[in-house]
Formats: structure tokens, sequence, C-alpha cells
């Protein structure tokens, strides 16, 4: 089946809902392609801010994170049975995990999302509730455009706030490794 998309209204519509296998016949025009319990979310290309705070985040993860760990942004696809699959703005995830050649199918042990306008209840609510569904230990949210982390953990089947910071407060995180970073360091000032 091929797909070619446009405009959202171009966008292939399915009663019984769309599978991971529809992913990959999904156009390359830069738009973020994401599954919920069968129900294709799309997002626009990401503005130049929201990639920016997603590489600095990964190089200031990627500096501190022990051997046994790997971060990613982008990140590989985090999937849930054939009908949800997700893709967090930055990753760490266990080497162990890590098979060459072999598609990503474990759960990571931190999943961060970096807000957009068209994304905050999404990242909020919905990838939230997916991350804690999955069983992901540590859950971030970035904003930013108005600088600030706030550090989610696991504790059930949802996740409790353990850390909220803003501007250039320092963060400091002991799990899933010790990191100290600042919502600042993640922000180009034009």
């Amino acid at each position: 089946m091929a797909f070619m998309a446009v405009a959202y209204e171009d966008l292939p519509v399915r009663a019984d809902g769309f599978t991971v296998d529809d992913l990959a016949e999904m156009p390359a025009d830069g738009r973020c392609y994401e599954l919920v319990d069968g129900v294709l979310l799309v997002s626009p290309a990401p503005r130049w801010e929201h990639q920016h705070a997603c590489l600095e985040l990964a190089i200031a993860l990627r500096a501190v994170c022990p051997a046994g760990l790997v971060v990613f942004g982008p990140a590989p696809d985090v999937r849930e049975g054939q009908r949800t699959s997700v893709q967090p703005d930055v990753c760490v995830v266990r080497r162990s995990d890590l098979v060459r050649g072999v598609r990503y199918r474990a759960v990571p042990v931190l999943a961060v999302e970096v807000l957009s306008p068209s994304s905050v209840g999404i990242d909020r609510l919905l990838k939230r509730d997916i991350y804690a569904r999955l069983g992901v230990s540590h859950y971030w949210i970035v904003d930013a455009d108005k600088p600030s982390i706030t550090v989610l953990a696991r504790a059930g089947r949802d996740y409790i706030e353990t850390a909220a910071v803003h501007g250039e407060e320092s963060l400091t995180v002991t799990s899933p490794f010790p990191v100290t970073i600042s919502p600042s360091q993640l922000i180009l000032t034009t």
C-alpha cells in the first residue's frame, strides 16, 4: 500500500486502525508519524529550537553516560505490539538490548520529549501514559520555549514528579545515572 501525503486531510484513514507495518509506508516528508493503539499521530517537522535542545541534551547525557547504557537522539522507535510505536526525542537504552541488524524492541531506561507547540498535550499526557504503561523508568519533559526540565520517575503505573528546574537552575539527578544540567544549556540564544 503506497501513501502520499501533502496535507493532513490527504493522509490515509483506516476504520480498523494502523499497524507498525503501515509506518514503513508513510512518506518521507519531514513529519513524524507515530501510532498509539492503532491511531496515527502526525506531527509537523520540528522547529530548529526543538532540534537544538534535543542535540544539546543528547551531547550532555552522552558525556556522562556509563558504558552499559547508550544515548540516542534521534531515538529508535519504542513499540508495544503491532499498534503502538512512538519516538522519544532523546532516549537512553541498555547496551545489552541492542543487537546489530535487528530493530530495537526493548524499553528505554530514560525517554525524553522536547515540547513543540503541536505536541504539548501529546507529550505531557499521552506519551506520559504510554511510557508508564511500557515500563520506562524515567521520563523527562523539556520545554525549549520557557526553558525548563521536568523529571518524572515511574511509581506503579504512573509517574511522580521528582524535580523541575527552570532557566539557569541546575538539575542534578542520580538515576538512571548521575548528571547535572541546566535548561539554559539546551537553548541557543540568537
